[in-house]
């Protein structure tokens, strides 16, 4: 999460804060949240329009599979092979 948090906004690069995914499959709804995993980060004004409906889900799928993949490339996530 706190590295999620350091990196720019995914869509318009200002500085931007961790924004958990909130799809239901994953685990949220009803007062949870998803796994650490599925979190993307976004300035506090794309945050927002991922909360309003201005960014779709599968917009929001793609920014946090962009973020996954940075995350392993990085190294910050270790996948074993």
């Amino acid at each position: 999460m706190e590295w999620v948090a350091e990196l720019p906004c995914i869509h318009c690069g200002a500085q931007s804060q961790a924004h958990h995914l909130r799809v239901g499959q994953l685990g949220a709804g009803m007062g949870k949240k998803a796994a650490d995993y599925f979190t993307l980060p976004v300035c506090f004004s794309c945050h927002t329009g991922c909360h309003d409906g201005t960014f779709d889900k599968e917009t929001q799928m793609r920014w946090c599979l962009e973020t996954i993949y940075k995350a392993l490339k990085e190294e910050v996530l270790i996948h074993d092979k």
